[in-house]
């Protein structure tokens, strides 16, 4: 790659010398798309163990000397049951998911800057003048793609609205639930944003172009997502193509903050508002929905509606909608 290309992809940063002379570019990456891309990768499990023993060990120590209370969870009681999981987990589950966040967060902006040699904001996490609007209009995508999912399933009967609930367990204040559950699946959104939409996807952009870019990346983000409890084949086809979709919305606002908002929509909305489960986990939502047909994989079953047919049949739509809107003839 050239330093022009880095330049021009990148946008990082240049100075204007006196009349005739060039511009001086930043340094160029000390890596090529391919093996930068490899060494995040690598680089994030890495570090993710080494700190995950760290804190074990920490943890340990402090329990052994007295200094903490032992916590009561036992999750060998729990075995694969995701239900019974979050129940052990309980109050620290939401803080778990925004600790991993901040590392996530942390580890790509000290990668960036020590190898690719650019600005954080460079990925397009930047809060310019329209990163508010980009969020909401990504918020309001993946309410009206929900919604057509939701209707899909209920119309279908592949799901059935029996009533209303509280949305928390019954051993949390409400209010203080609520803001736990939002701060983490934003969390959620950013790192998941920052690291498949923007450093893997823009990395492998400079060496492949876009086509291919969307392919691998969101490929890697679904099989990622496999992990998860009831996760399929069409779990991975779903979560390819919301990966897909994903990439799209970057490359139309090259800006993080719309896929960012349709991320932390979806997952949000989805458990809090038709309390379905969000890639195999569940959350306790406003509605009361029940599973007509469990082994059915119109509404995705344990892994949820990124696991089923209604999902699949909403994106179409969705896909032969954006198709129309580019192709119609204009007056």
């Amino acid at each position: 790659m050239t330093r022009e290309t880095w330049i021009a992809g990148a946008g990082v940063d240049t100075t204007s010398g006196e009349a005739g002379q060039e511009t001086r570019s930043a340094p160029l990456p000390r890596f090529g798309p391919v093996t930068s891309i490899v060494f995040y990768i690598a680089g994030y499990i890495l570090v993710g163990i080494v700190l995950t023993v760290f804190v074990s060990i920490l943890f340990a120590t402090l329990v052994a000397t007295g200094l903490i209370e032992p916590p009561s969870i036992d999750l060998a009681t729990a075995g694969i049951d995701p239900e019974k999981i979050l129940e052990l987990l309980g109050p620290l589950f939401f803080p778990l998911i925004t600790l991993v966040g901040v590392y996530s967060i942390l580890y790509t902006w000290a990668f960036v800057r020590l190898f690719d040699r650019r600005p954080f904001s460079s990925l397009g996490i930047g809060l310019t003048s329209g990163w508010r609007l980009d969020f909401g209009r990504g918020l309001g995508l993946a309410a009206l793609l929900l919604g057509v999912v939701f209707l899909i399933s209920l119309a279908s009967g592949g799901i059935a609205v029996v009533g209303f609930q509280r949305p928390a367990p019954p051993d949390h204040a409400l209010i203080p639930y609520l803001l736990m559950a939002i701060v983490a699946l934003i969390s959620v959104g950013i790192y998941e944003e920052l690291m498949f939409r923007g450093y893997i996807l823009q990395r492998l952009t400079e060496k492949t172009g876009p086509f291919i870019a969307v392919i691998v990346s969101s490929l890697i983000f679904a099989i990622l997502h496999m992990t998860n409890p009831g996760a399929g084949f069409l779990g991975l086809v779903n979560t390819w193509v919301i990966g897909a979709l994903l990439c799209s919305l970057y490359f139309r606002s090259r800006s993080l903050w719309l896929p960012i908002g349709f991320h932390f929509g979806w997952n949000f909305l989805l458990g809090f508002a038709y309390s379905l489960p969000v890639s195999g986990l569940p959350f306790h939502g406003i509605l009361e929905v029940v599973e007509l047909e469990p082994k059915s994989r119109l509404a995705g079953g344990i892994y949820g509606p990124e696991g089923g047919f209604a999902t699949l049949i909403a994106l179409a739509l969705l896909a032969a909608w954006l198709i129309w809107k580019r192709t119609k003839p204009r007056r």
